[in-house]
C-alpha cells in the first residue's frame, strides 16, 4: 500500500532515505497518511506544506500478491454475504493470510519455487566443486 510521509524540512532533507524517514514516523517524528487522509488534510487547509517535505512510499514495493478474497468466494461456498462488511471481510483476509502462512506458504514456495528451476544461494558453489572434482579426474 502506498503512505503519504510528511517529515520536517528543518532537520532533513528532499532527498532524505525512505528507511530514515519510516523510522522518523515510528518514532513519532513524522506523519503518515492514507492518499485518502491527506487529501482530507489539503482540502481541510490543515497541511503546513512550508515546514514539511511530502514523500509517497510504497510499503509493499518488492512485494506480489499471492491471494484475495471477495464476498463472491463467500457466495460460492454456500454464504449469506448481504450483511458482511468491510470490517468483517478485512478480519477475514487476515486471518486466512496467517492461516496459510503458518500451514502452506513455506513448503509451497519451495517446491514450486524448484519447479520453476529457481537455484539456491550455494548452488554456483556446487556446481564449481563439481567441475573441481571432474578435472581432478581427468588428470
Amino acid at each position: 500500500m502506498k503512505y503519504i510521509y510528511i517529515y520536517p524540512v528543518d532537520n532533513y532533507d528532499r532527498n532524505t532515505d525512505t528507511e530514515i524517514i519510516i523510522r522518523l514516523w515510528q518514532e513519532d517524528k513524522a506523519q503518515r497518511y492514507t492518499p485518502e487522509e491527506f487529501a482530507a488534510l489539503i482540502n481541510d487547509e490543515m497541511f503546513d506544506e512550508a515546514n514539511n517535505w511530502v514523500r509517497v512510499i510504497d510499503e509493499n514495493e518488492g512485494s506480489f500478491e499471492v491471494s484475495s478474497v471477495h464476498r463472491e468466494d463467500l457466495e460460492y461456498i454456500g454464504y449469506d454475504v448481504k450483511q458482511v462488511d468491510d470490517g468483517t471481510m478485512q478480519t477475514l483476509a487476515s486471518k486466512l493470510g496467517d492461516d496459510y502462512c503458518e500451514q502452506l506458504f513455506w513448503g509451497s514456495l519451495s517446491i514450486i519455487a524448484d519447479g520453476l528451476g529457481i537455484p539456491k544461494k550455494g548452488d554456483d558453489e556446487e556446481d564449481e566443486d563439481d567441475e573441481d572434482d571432474e578435472d581432478d579426474d581427468n588428470d
